[in-house]
């Protein structure tokens, strides 16, 4: 197929890119010039960051080609001409595109996730197959507990925040889009899309990578204190939240492959899919991976009750990390029904989130803030 991508230069979207163009689709992907470098080069970039062997000079200009966007608000920031041009040559969209920041102000999310979301669904309308593969998130059922099916819109309601409350939004104007015959469509509802299994690969934009990032750095200065004491004190660093609470992680290859198979599935149009972990991790697991690939043996989960008792380092961290807090006590099971009686024997399975992908993303982060650090240093030399 001839795809349209949006998103392209984003986490699931970079994976997603390679995977279609190894999958042998054409893609046209949808990318902004940022800090003077140009949209074909911030995808290379990015694809070489996740895989240095990706022939991406075999690919362009053959199976992958790119629509810089402009500053236009209106028609994906591109010329009107281009963008006809382009909806006219392409077989679908995947929009994947999003502002997934949890607290942004509600006209950002307003502007880049639901009006484009209207906006991708104009443009699928344009499509030679009027077809519209949409990314969403899980987390549209906001503070439900239980089992939640992937037929299940919750448009209303309580969300932990805009960014899910836009989500659940925007996949109401697809799923009124798709009722009304003028396009056909498919929804993701991928969980907290983590590294990649094969190596921990992420973007540093990414929730799990900043959190991550915040609490290597609070271990450092933690450290340092103790090095002056020139003592061994025994200490614990308390994080609020219940350890036997679920998290449901996903590896961004997982999603990316579970995409790839399900846009080639006629029978997946018309329904949602929960590309989510079927055997969630409980967090008081995630504490001791997270322990030992850190060698911080001594962070412990604690209850909202402690909170008001946190230490001056661990309010700094509480604080600097509030936003994360909220999904840190309870969330529902992701039913995937739909998800297995579509893909069947072809369902991607992920292994269990285990110490070594863990380590494996640690151990990605440290490396890839020392490369931060040292560009600072060059750049202030």
């Amino acid at each position: 197929m001839h795809i349209f991508l949006t998103g392209a230069t984003g986490f699931l979207g970079t994976v997603l890119l390679r995977d279609l163009l190894i999958r042998g689709h054409t893609v046209t992907a949808l990318a902004r010039a940022k800090h003077g470098i140009s949209a074909l080069d911030r995808i290379r970039g990015r694809l070489f960051d996740y895989d240095s062997n990706f022939l991406f000079d075999q690919a362009i200009g053959n199976t992958l080609f790119i629509a810089q966007q402009g500053l236009s608000g209106e028609y994906f920031g591109l010329d009107k001409e281009d963008y006809f041009r382009y909806a006219g040559l392409a077989d679908m969209i995947i929009h994947n595109a999003a502002c997934t920041e949890l607290e942004a102000d509600w006209s950002i999310y307003e502007e880049v996730n639901i009006r484009g979301t209207k906006e991708a669904i104009e443009f699928a309308a344009h499509t030679s197959g009027k077809s519209l593969a949409y990314t969403s998130s899980a987390y549209v059922a906001g503070t439900r507990s239980g089992r939640v099916y992937e037929d299940e819109l919750i448009a209303e309601g309580s969300f932990r925040n805009g960014y899910e409350q836009s989500k659940a939004l925007s996949e109401n104007e697809v799923r009124k889009a798709a009722s009304s015959g003028k396009i056909r469509a498919m929804i993701f509802r991928p969980s907290i899309i983590i590294g990649s299994s094969s190596n921990g690969w992420m973007c540093e934009e990414h929730h799990f990578f900043d959190f991550i990032f915040r609490l290597s750095l609070i271990h450092k200065i933690i450290l340092k204190q103790l090095s002056s004491l020139k003592i061994k004190v025994d200490y614990q660093f308390r994080i609020p939240g219940d350890p036997q609470t679920t998290k449901n992680f996903v590896p961004v290859d997982y999603v990316a492959n579970s995409i790839s198979q399900l846009i080639e599935k006629s029978q997946a149009w018309g329904k949602a899919f929960h590309l989510t972990h079927p055997y969630p991790l409980k967090l008081k697991m995630l504490e001791g991976y997270v322990q030992k690939a850190l060698g911080w043996l001594e962070i412990k989960l604690c209850s909202k009750e402690e909170i008001k008792n946190l230490s001056p380092l661990e309010q700094r961290f509480f604080r600097s990390t509030k936003i994360y807090e909220k999904y840190f006590w309870e969330e529902p099971f992701f039913d995937q029904s739909s998800l297995r009686l579509v893909l069947g024997s072809c369902l991607p399975v992920p292994e269990p989130i285990s110490q070594e992908l863990v380590s494996q993303i640690v151990e990605f982060i440290k490396v890839k803030h020392i490369r931060r650090k040292n560009l600072k240093l060059n750049r202030d030399k």
